[in-house]
């Protein structure tokens, strides 16, 4: 129960709503009570102590904006979004995160811009949620970690279908199976050049590849006999074709044999967007935390406060 008084209650719910719902001024308000402004604040700030005036989100998009303001504070993100997926397994959850990401693309897109992205599964499907974006340059970042070639297809056709200005496909494999096959793989024109614009980034949108079992590239690097090896070394996650450890540090086990995005050209890019969560990703949306690489994270909400509790 309440410690103040029928009448104290009113003129705190009514200083309350004038300000939070009305906007109006303290000064303002504190000229109609006949109090000072900063009676004001303590009026309103009882209000909602005593729970008698509700704050609450009614943002369309489906996120938890005061996790989501906790997570990049504590990682030190510029912005981090704790999205309120479906409870269920991967599939819904990466459809509520490219449904995020999809937004966040078109307001953060300028013209012109030469924007990266990752041919993950969260990726294609938010790529086929965007109805159009300014004009711009799209790389592909990594070749396509899957030996499916509607998987290939459908991620090429994704980006191709949702930009109007250049596409810089990597029609490649994002795992060699030797370094003289990727060196070969890279010395051809095409991919070539696409490496080669990964230079001139503007912002990159990358998604997060979960070791062992959450990750196409780990599903690659097993069907060539390796994930043993690999696993050993300690790696949990890898961004673009960066392997990491559990507390965000590279790991060069894969060196002359990924196709796509360098360590140096990841660093070198001014925004980097990366996107991950859901059963068996997080330890790797974790170390992808820690590591530094990424300035914007869009994480699940059950990923997020598992972030919390790590950090």
């Amino acid at each position: 129960m309440s410690k103040l008084t029928i009448d104290e209650q009113m003129r705190c719910v009514y200083a309350a709503l004038q300000r939070l719902k009305y906007g109006r001024s303290t000064v303002d308000i504190a000229g109609e009570l006949g109090v000072s402004r900063f009676m004001v604040g303590r009026m309103v700030q009882r209000a909602r102590d005593e729970g008698l005036v509700e704050v609450r989100s009614v943002m369309a998009d489906p996120i938890d904006a005061e996790l989501s303001h906790v997570l990049a504070d504590r990682y030190g993100l510029s912005a981090a979004y704790a999205v309120l997926a479906p409870v269920g397994g991967g599939r819904q959850i990466r459809s509520a995160l490219a449904s995020v990401c999809a937004r966040l693309l078109v307001d953060a897109i300028e013209e012109d811009d030469i924007v990266g992205m990752t041919p993950g599964r969260t990726i294609i499907e938010m790529c086929e949620r965007l109805e159009s974006l300014p004009m711009c340059d799209v790389v592909q970042l990594t070749g396509v970690a899957s030996t499916d070639e509607g998987e290939i297809l459908r991620a090429i056709t994704a980006m191709t279908s949702a930009v109007r200005g250049k596409i810089h496909s990597l029609h490649a494999p994002m795992l060699a199976t030797d370094a003289t096959a990727g060196r070969a793989i890279a010395a051809q024109p095409a991919v070539r050049r696409a490496l080669a614009r990964m230079d001139a980034l503007d912002r990159a949108i990358v998604t997060i590849g979960g070791w062992p079992d959450a990750s196409l590239l780990a599903a690659q690097a097993d069907q060539l006999g390796e994930m043993e090896r690999l696993v050993g070394r300690g790696i949990v996650a890898e961004i673009g074709t960066t392997l990491l450890d559990a507390q965000g540090t590279a790991v060069p086990a894969l060196e002359g044999r990924t196709i796509g995005i360098s360590e140096q050209q990841l660093r070198s890019t001014p925004q980097i967007t990366a996107v991950g969560g859901g059963p068996g990703k997080e330890r790797a949306v974790l170390a992808v935390a820690r590591s530094g690489y990424a300035d914007v994270l869009v994480t699940d909400a059950a990923t997020a406060r598992f972030l919390l509790d790590h950090s």
